[in-house]
């Protein structure tokens, strides 16, 4: 069996984030192989390389459409079975857009262990979508996985040929605590989501807006300890070199909660997990990051708690408005203030803080981008980066219906993002950083593409094709607003 990596492939090219290796294909992996079949992961940009494979198995976004299309269109004759998995099968539609043949809409686990039981037949199984007798057919969705030890992601890595510079996500905490509700949608206030809830009274979609986490895979949930560790050993045992524990915000570890402000952080779980990574750390001499958080349970605490155990690390933090109002009507269980509060303490304890933003959302106004615009500039003596996407209607979101609300004042916060980015990577100019050499340039042969240990900062490295595979200091000399160039130092 073939399962093929589509994941940010876009239009039919990864150019953004080329180091990030998913838990997704390599859970689906995990689950054949404990099924006994012979299973191996390939990129997007291999698939001219399948030869009358029984079963192929799809992971992809929802915007990476276009490039699903042209790799169906490729493939249909030369396979028997096309399953899609990822995000993009939660459009319960996908099926009429692409010529697969099943989609397996959110959680894999027990769906595909049960497609596999019935030689990939899908009537009557929970979580699919199927053809039969030209037409599409939807079964009911499947129940919130609950027996999280079902996860089984294979450690087997070397089918991705970076894997010894990727960052290789290990999932930690599935679905998100944020049961608040877009108050957008909203024409009658009863109170229930305030503080987070699991019933709403006008059944709109759980969560922030334009994030479907809570839709598909329900209120957060943390895998076991030892669990974790023993996947990372195996990774390492395979050459990675850089991890990151994956969770839609990782202060939700081991406080399975539907709400974002009730139970507190749990401090004890989330030492003890960072503590046995940290001997594995200095044991094998590899970096292990973590990645989103929620600004509102980001404190000192959390912030000491990081400082002794992680090396270095970056940590993610979602704003998307700098207006508290338009917050509000998006969902967010964090203001701009939380915000600002959270990268100063970042700061304080020499964590980099990246801070993501959307715009063209819907609500967003005039006002709301001249408040943004003014929250970045408060923020940018605090943070690393700015990452800025421009909104998509996600299915299963509650603003799935929705159309990107795109205007003049838009583009003026992408325009302020660039211009931050620039100015806070011009900080690094004339320092020596460790860079671990990933690839050959595309256009330039004689140089080379790295990244910071720590984070998915992307450096161009001028003469350096011949060091793929190794780490290196690079002296950077020229700053862009997506990343930096240099030298290889003596």
């Amino acid at each position: 069996m073939i399962i093929i990596d589509c994941l940010a492939v876009g239009d039919g090219k990864k150019l953004l984030a080329r180091d990030v290796i998913g838990a997704g294909p390599r859970t689906v992996k995990g689950i054949l192989e404990n099924e006994g079949f012979d299973v191996k992961i390939i990129p997007y940009e291999e698939f001219s390389s399948i030869n009358k494979e029984e079963v192929v198995f799809i992971s992809a976004m929802s915007s990476d459409i276009r490039a699903v299309k042209k790799l169906v269109g490729r493939i249909r004759d030369r396979v028997e079975k096309i399953i899609l998995g990822g995000p993009i099968a939660n459009d319960l539609d996908i099926l009429n857009k692409v010529e697969a043949d099943i989609s397996i809409v959110g959680e894999a686990e027990i769906t595909l262990r049960e497609l596999i039981k019935r030689d990939f037949n899908p009537e009557r199984v929970k979580g699919t979508t199927y053809w039969k007798d030209f037409k599409v057919y939807k079964n009911p969705l499947r129940e919130m996985l609950k027996d999280l030890s079902l996860i089984t992601p294979s450690t087997n890595i070397k089918d991705y040929k970076n894997y010894f510079s990727a960052r290789v996500y290990v999932e930690v905490v599935r679905g998100c605590s944020n049961f608040k509700r877009a108050l957008l949608l909203c024409n009658k206030y009863c109170g229930k989501c305030e503080r987070g809830t699991l019933l709403c009274p006008l059944s709109i979609n759980p969560g922030c807006g334009f994030c479907s986490v809570p839709s598909v895979f329900g209120y957060a949930r943390s895998r076991e300890e030892d669990r974790i560790i023993e996947e990372i050993e195996g990774l390492i045992k395979e050459g990675v070199k850089r991890i990151v524990l994956s969770a839609p915000d990782f202060l939700d570890y081991m406080r399975d909660s539907y709400s974002p402000y009730e139970p507190e952080v749990n401090y004890e779980a989330i030492e003890s997990l960072l503590s046995r990574c940290r001997e594995l750390m200095d044991k094998y001499n590899i970096n292990i990051m973590i990645e989103n958080v929620k600004a509102n349970l980001f404190n000192e605490e959390v912030a000491k708690i990081f400082k002794k155990y992680l090396k270095s690390s970056t940590i993610y933090i979602g704003c998307e408005s700098g207006d508290p109002m338009l917050c509000s009507l998006l969902g967010r269980p964090s203001y701009p203030e939380d915000v600002l509060r959270a990268v100063k303490i970042a700061k304080k304890y020499n964590l980099k803080a990246q801070v993501y933003f959307i715009y063209g959302l819907p609500g967003e106004n005039k006002e709301s981008v001249i408040n943004t615009i003014k929250f970045m500039h408060k923020l940018k003596p605090y943070i690393d980066k700015i990452t800025i996407y421009k909104f998509r209607p996600l299915p299963m979101s509650a603003f799935q219906n929705f159309k990107p609300n795109v205007t003049k004042y838009s583009i003026k916060l992408k325009e302020t993002a660039n211009k931050i980015n620039l100015e806070i990577k011009k900080k690094y100019l004339e320092k020596v950083l460790d860079v671990i050499i990933a690839e050959k340039h595309f256009k330039n042969k004689d140089d080379a593409i790295g990244y910071l240990k720590d984070s998915g900062l992307l450096v161009v490295v001028k003469k350096g094709a011949k060091y793929i595979g190794k780490t290196k200091k690079v002296r950077i000399k020229k700053a862009y607003k997506k990343y930096l160039e240099g030298v290889i130092e003596g």
